[in-house]
């Protein structure tokens, strides 16, 4: 870690190079200065650079005259090595215009007259390394404040939570150059805090630190300071005036000192970010707690907003699970029905079977037991629809395959067929033979069809049509739902998409159904469109990517 600020009266962290062809002048700055400031020597120019090339120096002092290199050319060429450092001209000669010139071109800081008074010279020496150690102070607060800007810029984009907390440790780490971070959440239910992620992850504490939980119990003084958003600095010095678990942390973590920053969220504390400096092992100042606030009050926003962005995911997956859930119910009553039909030819096959057994029937074992396992299929079709249906896959990682749009088409109609039937609407399903194949988690392409086709049958009404078309498109595969109702209201179509708004009765829809369809499709990188006009019906076309390694699907003719 750097000197800061609060380092300036110890002078001597900031070396002072002196330069003189006069032995004895050397003998008398080193003298009277080495127990104030750390005092460097060199007899001419040329060993005053290479004085320079292997230590760091805040101060050169420099005789002007000298043989083989003048004082100014000496110090314009310590400019070109570092031109932060602090360049002081000692000469004996007034010579204005040199002096001038110096000063001018930026050679020299100032100038000291020979024969100099100590005062003089050690408050020259004091100014010079203050105006040393504030200017790279600055230097460092520019940087940092540009890496807290770039990070913040960073921060704010990511919403995925775990990510987000390696990338607010790594910049801890990497960019700000601590030794070690944490972050701990408050746990509500419990009280407690606890580690949510922690770096360095390759060294034995790490796993230690990992599972830290400290709880109202075993600290309550820690945990009361915590939520009231105070920063505290944890030493070794005073390790035994920390609560048991506050001190076995401390005692397993091994630095002298660990700098705990609150997570201030917009309501309350959400956490703290744990920093120490195991290795560095020096103190932390003032401007470390204001950089890392800094930080920590921009981590907090951002941990916030993932969690609610993490909070509304899992609310929408439910919210669709709870959709699906409700489109099979609707179905539940018409499948009985769709079941039990294929179950009365079957049943009828089985009861004559035995009286058959010693007959050459051809119509009973040929064309009848055909039936009858076309029934069997039919129904493990039904029942595994249905199965897909319930299972879920509603997420935006559900395992993505190639699949037939057309077969997925059909299996959403069969299902739908007794409501149709039950609401006098006609049901048709056409395909175009060239169409690809789809690259989608099949469920929710199920589940959109589902949805779509359900809404056009309740649209079209007694004695309408509805067609579903499976065909090609500009970007892989369209699939249209049509029906001839009386079709979507300008001022309707507009918000048709909109949570929580439907135009059915209270008790007949929630709403959500559009708004899931078009969140799946979305999934899927796809669109869903909609055109419709009075009295002309209403068409939703879902537009979804081919499969491109797939060839396009077989046809089995119409539906």
């Amino acid at each position: 870690m750097r000197p800061r600020p609060q380092s300036l009266l110890d002078y001597r962290e900031y070396p002072v190079l002196y330069v003189d062809d006069e032995p004895e002048n050397l003998r008398i700055f080193e003298l009277g200065f080495r127990r104030e400031f750390s005092v460097l020597t060199a007899p001419g120019g040329r060993e005053g650079l290479e004085v320079l090339q292997h230590k760091p120096v805040a101060v050169v002092l420099s005789d002007q005259r000298m043989p083989g290199m003048t004082g100014v050319e000496f110090l314009s060429r310590v400019g070109e090595v570092d031109s932060k450092v602090m360049r002081v001209l000692v000469t004996a000669y007034g010579d204005a215009a040199t002096l001038s010139a110096a000063v001018n071109d930026g050679s020299i800081y100032r100038y000291v007259p020979k024969p100099w008074e100590p005062e003089d010279m050690r408050l020259t020496v004091r100014r010079a390394i203050e105006l040393y150690a504030l200017d790279r102070e600055r230097d460092d607060l520019l940087r940092e404040l540009t890496t807290l800007n770039r990070v913040s810029q960073s921060i704010n984009q990511q919403i995925e939570l775990q990510p987000l907390l390696e990338l607010i440790l790594r910049t801890v780490v990497d960019d700000l150059g601590y030794d070690a971070a944490t972050l701990l959440f408050f746990d509500r239910q419990r009280g407690s805090l606890r580690t949510a992620a922690n770096i360095p992850h390759d060294c034995a504490t790490s796993a230690w630190v990992s599972a830290l939980e400290l709880t109202p119990d075993g600290a309550p003084r820690f945990l009361h300071a915590v939520s009231e958003g105070e920063v505290q600095v944890l030493s070794q010095e005073r390790i035994d005036e920390l609560e048991g678990p506050v001190r076995a942390w401390m005692a397993e973590v091994a630095a002298d000192e660990m700098l705990l920053v609150p997570l201030l969220g917009k309501e309350e504390v959400v956490g703290i970010l744990a920093v120490d400096n195991r290795r560095g092992g020096q103190s932390f100042e003032v401007a470390d707690r204001t950089l890392l606030q800094g930080l920590a009050s921009q981590a907090a926003i951002a941990i916030e907003n993932a969690r609610l962005v993490d909070d509304l995911r899992r609310s929408r997956e439910q919210v669709i699970r709870a959709d699906r859930l409700g489109t099979l119910g609707t179905l539940a009553a018409g499948l009985a029905h769709e079941i039990n039909n294929p179950l009365t030819s079957i049943h009828t096959f089985l009861s004559l079977a035995p009286a058959k057994r010693s007959e050459d029937d051809d119509e009973f074992w040929g064309d009848y037991h055909a039936l009858a396992t076309r029934e069997v299929e039919r129904i493990r079709g039904l029942v595994a629809s249905m199965e897909r249906l319930a299972r879920g896959g509603s997420g935006d990682g559900a395992r993505r395959e190639a699949c037939d749009a057309r077969e997925v088409a059909e299996a959403a109609a069969r299902l739908l067929a007794r409501e149709a039937k039950k609401a006098g609407v006609a049901l048709e399903l056409e395909h175009d033979p060239a169409t690809p194949k789809l690259w989608a988690a099949r469920d929710q392409v199920h589940q959109v069809l589902l949805n779509l086709i359900l809404n056009a049958i309740h649209a079209a009404g007694r004695g309408g049509h509805v067609t579903v078309r499976v065909v090609p498109s500009e970007v892989g595969v369209a699939i249209e739902v049509e029906d001839d109702g009386p079709g979507i209201g300008a001022e309707d179509l507009e918000r048709i998409f909109d949570p929580f708004y439907t135009t059915k009765d209270p008790d007949g829809g929630t709403g959500l159904g559009l708004t899931i369809c078009q969140q799946l499709v979305a999934n899927h990188d796809g669109s869903i469109e909609v055109r419709s006009h009075p009295d002309q019906g209403a068409t939703f076309r879902v537009l979804l990517p081919r499969n491109e390694q797939a060839a396009p699907a077989r046809s089995n003719g119409s539906g």
